[in-house]
């Protein structure tokens, strides 16, 4: 799963780019498009917080690690 959201923070603006280009999108449409993978992003943070480097919980609440 982290390999595949890498993947798609990737190829997502010249995939968004491609489509506005040729296919002409509304606003609403890429907009759509753009909140489905923050959802996907968000919700593999919040599942993964207990041993990830990089968890949402730590991101959005800046605490000091435990020693």
């Amino acid at each position: 799963m982290k390999n595949l959201i890498i993947v798609l923070s990737i190829l997502l603006p010249f995939f968004l780019a491609y489509l506005i280009k040729t296919k002409d999108l509304n606003l609403i449409f890429v907009s759509v498009i753009i909140l489905m993978f923050c959802i996907l992003v968000v919700s593999y943070l919040a599942k993964n917080n207990q041993n990830n480097q990089f968890s949402l919980k730590s991101f959005l609440f800046k605490k000091k690690p435990k020693d």
